[in-house]
């Protein structure tokens, strides 16, 4: 026999269950029917078309665009989401219309993880936003601070190499996803930081990858709370709760990042990094002022998705090549030609024009 906490549980989701159906078909009552949608399937009462898109949204979202054309439209849940689905209709949207469509939509990670959308990546267009924008690109990513930098990826380059002949040396497997993490962040490290971050390949630097990988995962795990706000609270798959330890272990390595970072600024005296260019320029001509919140998350921006893609793309470039002895082979003798065995690529453009050029003939 069922016990008297089992049956009340039992009508407690019960009745909110018939809570949220009845709201939601109150609330379609409710809406407007004259506004004009883009053709779409029409999905079920409360999640939607949620259950259309299985296990591989990609490629559910293409079957169900030869249905529906390039545009179409989806209740997600409770949420209204237009799916562009070719090229033109993505440039309509993303460059034609792009203030209209400049924001990305709220959800648990950017409130959880990113400091309440406080970053780069999830802040609403606007005058702060173009200021963490402009200080990026102007001082980290655009191409001239690119060239100021590049001596740092030539160094952390070698030191990558080394660590390479090292575990070689040793008859060790060279791992190579935790080589490229700890390469690509003590470049970060040096430029924003004037320091490596890891000092040497072990359990810190791991540590530092799982916490990356663990971010970018939780960034892409579907929330249902995300589509259905109002069950939000609940946090029934347990994913926010994990969110805010992730974001909790974030914060006291960042915190500790810019606080030996000040405590080091006379040694970068005439030589300041991009974090000591940010403190000074926290505050535009505008008045508009970045808080250490918004430092502190735009660091936390810089360091996961500048670890992650750019080691993500050349483990997998590796991956496809050693698939293809023939391009592999191929690979070898157009290096060998142009670079030889005796010396490091560098960014010299005329050498990878010449790779460039001989891979077309």
């Amino acid at each position: 026999m069922p016990s008297f906490d089992t049956i009340l549980l039992r009508d407690l989701v019960a009745a909110a269950c018939l809570f949220f159906i009845t709201r939601y078909f109150i609330r379609r009552l409710l809406s407007n029917p004259k506004r004009i949608l883009p053709p779409g399937p029409k999905g079920w009462p409360v999640v939607g078309a949620l259950p259309l898109l299985g296990s591989m949204p990609h490629v559910e979202l293409a079957k169900l665009a030869k249905k529906y054309g390039p545009v179409m439209y989806l209740k997600m849940g409770t949420c209204n989401m237009v799916v562009a689905s070719t090229p033109d209709t993505a440039r309509a949207f993303l460059k034609t219309l792009d203030l209209n469509f400049s924001n990305r939509p709220s959800n648990a990670g950017a409130t959880h993880i990113a400091y309440n959308s406080q970053d780069m990546v999830f802040a609403e267009y606007g005058p702060r936003w173009k200021l963490l924008r402009k200080l990026s690109n102007l001082h980290m990513l655009g191409g001239k601070a690119l060239e100021d930098w590049s001596q740092v990826r030539a160094v952390e380059l070698g030191h990558m190499l080394r660590a390479m002949w090292e575990s070689s040396r040793k008859g060790e497997p060279v791992v190579v996803p935790e080589m490229l993490t700890y390469a690509m962040a003590n470049m970060i490290g040096q430029v924003i930081l004037s320091r490596r971050v890891f000092v040497t390949k072990g359990s810190e630097s791991n540590e530092f990858k799982d916490m990356v990988v663990e971010l970018m995962t939780s960034a892409g795990l579907f929330n249902i709370g995300d589509f259905i706000p109002s069950i939000a609270w609940m946090d029934l798959q347990g994913i926010e709760g994990e969110m805010k330890k992730l974001h909790n272990r974030w914060d006291v390595l960042l915190t500790k990042m810019m606080k030996e970072h000040e405590e080091t600024a006379y040694e970068r005296k005439g030589k300041p990094d991009f974090l000591d260019i940010i403190m000074e320029n926290r505050e535009n001509s505008a008045g508009e002022r970045l808080s250490l919140t918004n430092v502190k998350a735009l660091l936390l921006n810089l360091f996961t998705a500048g670890t992650d893609t750019s080691s993500s793309i050349i483990e997998w470039a590796l991956a496809e090549i050693l698939k293809n002895p023939k391009i592999l082979n191929k690979a070898h003798e157009e290096m060998d030609k142009v670079i030889g065995r005796n010396r490091r690529l560098d960014m010299d453009m005329s050498a990878k024009k010449k790779v460039s050029t001989q891979g077309r003939n």
